[in-house]
């Protein structure tokens, strides 16, 4: 199914921005819809204009300070937007629990993007933090993140897919497909193993891409004493590659947040964009 619908959960920090950059070049690419979408949860004081002894000038000057900022990220997503026709820009503002309503509205998008987590109490806007790894998790629907500043494409380039033939690594390739057609290189990497290991017979998954006429590489990478997120991002930037693809939470988030795990570092580490699926 081709891309027609893309989300990007906008808020105006640093991350987001590049996210937006990124969502404007995949609308671009394929003429798809793109909606912006401004989730945040109330902060203190607008929750105080429903105190019945709260005087009405006051009410109003709360409520003004609290709408400010909702406009003032809605002008920059516009002007970001420019090149966007307005038959297909979309702006949605949502309040109530950040997390919950981004991944509710990402089920019914074909992709989510997001920047990648940031540490939002810096900017006294811990209302707007989301977690893309959650999202994805949560929504069932692939959402690719993009780090705080990044500059560049996902298309065209050289695009590194992480295999263990896992449910989650599967779902991930398929929903990658239509971006990892685009690209002049496609890389099958497992770090401990064989990308072709368990293979079912007559289909691995070197075969999948060529059959879809993607250029593809079968990587093995060593196992080694430092994390695998550690591994997979350091091969991503010695290649020089330009997405990543991977499953997200093969195992429980509970546990990776708790234990840690691939998902939870990449999400954290990656200074690529990168595309997950549960």
């Amino acid at each position: 199914m081709s891309i027609k619908n893309i989300l990007v959960a906008y808020n105006g920090l640093p991350g987001s921005e590049a996210a937006l950059s990124g969502a404007v070049l995949m609308q671009q690419y394929f003429g798809a819809h793109l909606t912006g979408l401004f989730a945040h949860g109330n902060p203190f004081l607008s929750r105080q204009i429903n105190r019945a002894w709260m005087p009405k000038k006051v009410q109003q000057a709360i409520t003004e300070a609290a709408e400010s900022p909702t406009a003032d990220v809605q002008a920059k997503f516009r002007k970001a937007c420019a090149a966007v026709p307005d038959d297909k820009l979309h702006w949605i503002d949502s309040g109530g629990s950040v997390q919950r309503t981004v991944a509710r509205y990402a089920r019914l998008f074909d992709i989510t993007v997001l920047g990648m987590h940031e540490a939002a109490d810096q900017h006294q806007l811990t209302h707007l933090e989301i977690h893309p790894d959650r999202v994805a998790f949560d929504s069932g629907r692939p959402v690719m993140t993009f780090p705080a500043n990044y500059e560049g494409s996902v298309f065209d380039g050289r695009a590194v897919v992480a295999w263990d033939g896992g449910r989650a690594a599967a779902r991930a390739l398929a929903d990658a497909m239509q971006i990892l057609e685009t690209e002049a290189e496609v890389e099958i990497v497992s770090v401990g193993r064989s990308p072709l290991a368990d293979s079912m017979p007559g289909i691995d998954v070197g075969m999948v891409l060529d059959r879809h006429e993607v250029n593809v590489t079968l990587t093995e990478l060593p196992k080694t004493r430092q994390p695998i997120a550690d591994t997979l991002v350091d091969h991503c930037e010695k290649t020089g590659a330009s997405l990543l693809v991977m499953g997200a939470y093969e195992h429980s988030p509970i546990r990776e947040g708790l234990i840690g795990g691939v998902t939870h570092d990449i999400a954290l580490r990656a200074k690529l964009p990168v595309l997950m699926s549960h």
